[in-house]
């Protein structure tokens, strides 16, 4: 097996593990797990380089779920879909499967900010070529408790280095977005 699939195989399993562990506490610590989804904007930061013809923007969604270990600490596990990017007369599609720690500062008992980073494995397309890479990701936000269950946040995150290879493109990924979260309780 080729060194790249096999660094993928060991983040997928890691995403899976994490991923299987959030869910097998959702009995036990209900309170500690959230879930959500946001939608945003994504720019590709290096698409364009050299290319007449080029829109770097896309509309972007994510799932994720997360285990609050700590009042200040989680583990956040996640899909993001990038949406297309155009590149000539080519379109390009990336997608990211990510697993994030996420360290929180509230101010008040309902509004706190926070950092994350964590790696991300992603494919990436383009007719006739796919790659799949694994990289760093890290973001910023800021959440608030709209109801006891429900909050809202605001967040900007960089996916460092998809593509690559066969596509013949590596772009950083900046995706803005605003989420909605539920906490059972």
């Amino acid at each position: 097996m080729p060194l790249g699939e096999s660094m993928n195989s060991k983040a997928l399993f890691a995403v899976v593990s994490v991923a299987s562990f959030i869910v097998a506490a959702l009995p036990a610590a209900a309170q500690d797990v959230y879930v959500g989804a946001s939608l945003g904007a994504a720019k590709a930061k290096q698409i364009c380089a050299g290319v007449d013809s080029c829109d770097a923007n896309g509309t972007s969604f994510r799932f994720f779920g997360g285990y609050q270990l700590h009042r200040n600490l989680a583990v956040e596990a996640g899909y993001h879909y990038f949406g297309t990017f155009e590149q000539g007369t080519r379109g390009v599609f990336s997608s990211a499967v990510d697993i994030v720690a996420v360290g929180s500062w509230p101010f008040t008992k309902g509004f706190s900010v926070y950092g994350k980073a964590g790696g991300y494995l992603a494919r990436t397309r383009s007719a006739p070529a796919a790659e799949d890479n694994s990289d760093f990701v890290y973001g910023l936000g800021a959440e608030w408790a709209v109801f006891r269950d429900w909050s809202v946040r605001g967040e900007w995150q960089r996916y460092y280095n998809l593509g690559g290879g066969d596509i013949g493109l590596s772009t950083n990924i900046d995706v803005w977005s605003a989420a909605i979260v539920w906490r059972p309780r």
